[in-house]
């Protein structure tokens, strides 16, 4: 699904194009299913603005325990909300709200990211939404369709004011649209270079799930890295998956036999390790445990990143930790598919570079554009 108004959408009817994104947005999660449900289509900015003040309240009334996705098209839009929105955050509503600019109250307000986006009329994550999961499922997206000069500026009554947008409760449009939103703020993180525990405080998002490169316990670096990383997860309370690169070979699979493959074609427990003859695997382990993180480990049968990020996808890793030297690998690593643009290109998932001198640096799809 493509989150902006294309060419395709704008129709003489329609030159915002929002009633074909729209339309395109309906078939995109409807597929061979069933009708969207609880789907209304919406004009009027009155309406628009009290089924927002409605999701608010609902929010807070239920102690959503989710989070609450809220476009406000611009910082001087959430400036003007603050009160409401510490009332809301302070009430146990986990709040990530999207716009361009930043000031001191996003960022004292208490809400979980704010993140601040380039400006762009045309993208959904420029708009006007409220979208949650908790309690119930529910979208709102309202997309201005004012002169471009008068985008995001003034309220709903103002002069020249318009808006297009839908509400529904279906959850395959509130699924989807969630998904986006966690792709474009896993985009918005440091770009600067700093300590690996500076950045696991510093982080805006949170963290689950860390996939890291691993080996037999003969590389030093890889060694230094699993230390490292296991005491970056330990401060963002997250469990660890071990990739053992040692493992992969073109020749032998490293498992007993294609049936015990198949069986363990999920994250391998410590216990399980010895029997496959990974006992190098269940010791670093250990290290893990002994930090108070849960760890597991991926035994792959294929070299490349796109295996790799294959394998952050599947177990749904919110990170992915490299060490600084597979950014420029030799010849025969680069001929194998491990290169930094090849693992940014293949996953959405944020990749975390680590230096032996304790450094960090976090690279997205963002960072290469």
């Amino acid at each position: 699904m493509n989150w902006s108004i294309t060419d395709e959408d704008i129709t003489n009817e329609d030159k915002s194009g929002v009633e074909g994104f729209i339309k395109r947005l309906e078939e995109s999660f409807k597929n061979d299913g069933p009708p969207i449900e609880g789907f209304r289509f919406l004009k009027s900015g009155k309406e628009m603005f009290d089924i927002t003040r409605e999701i608010e309240r609902e929010c807070q009334k239920n102690d959503l325990t989710g989070k609450l996705y809220v476009g406000f098209q611009n910082v001087a839009k959430f400036d003007k909300e603050e009160s409401r929105y510490k009332k809301i955050t302070e009430s146990g509503v986990n709040v990530v709200g999207f716009g361009t600019g930043t000031s001191d109250s996003v960022h004292s307000t208490g809400l979980q990211q704010w993140v601040d986006l380039e400006a762009d009329t045309k993208r959904f994550e420029n708009q006007w939404y409220l979208i949650a999961k908790d309690p119930v499922p529910i979208i709102f997206a309202g997309w201005e369709i004012s002169d471009a000069g008068n985008f995001g500026i003034g309220g709903i009554t103002s002069p020249g004011k318009e808006f297009k947008g839908f509400i529904s409760g279906d959850v395959r449009l509130v699924e989807g649209a969630l998904q986006h939103l966690e792709f474009v703020r896993r985009q918005s993180v440091p770009e600067t270079e700093m300590s690996l525990m500076e950045l696991a405080e510093t982080l805006p998002y949170p963290i689950e799930k860390i996939l890291v490169v691993a080996d037999d316990g003969k590389n030093e670096t890889l060694a230094k890295l699993l230390e490292a990383t296991s005491k970056f997860a330990s401060a963002r309370s997250a469990a660890m998956i071990l990739y053992d690169m040692s493992a992969i070979s073109y020749l032998i699979n490293p498992y007993p036999s294609s049936e015990y493959q198949k069986e363990n074609s999920t994250v391998i427990e410590k216990n399980q390790l010895s029997v496959i003859g990974r006992e190098y695997l269940s010791n670093q382990l250990s290290v893990c445990e002994s930090l108070g993180v849960k760890a597991g480990a991926v035994i792959p049968t294929s070299h490349g990143f796109s295996h790799l990020s294959t394998w952050a996808e599947k177990e749904s890793a919110d990170l992915i930790v490299i060490p600084n030297s597979m950014v420029r690998p030799g010849l025969i690593d680069r001929l194998k598919g491990y290169t930094l643009n090849n693992l940014i290109n293949s996953t959405v998932i944020p990749i975390l570079v680590y230096s032996e001198n304790g450094n960090a640096r976090i690279w997205t799809k963002a960072s290469i554009k």
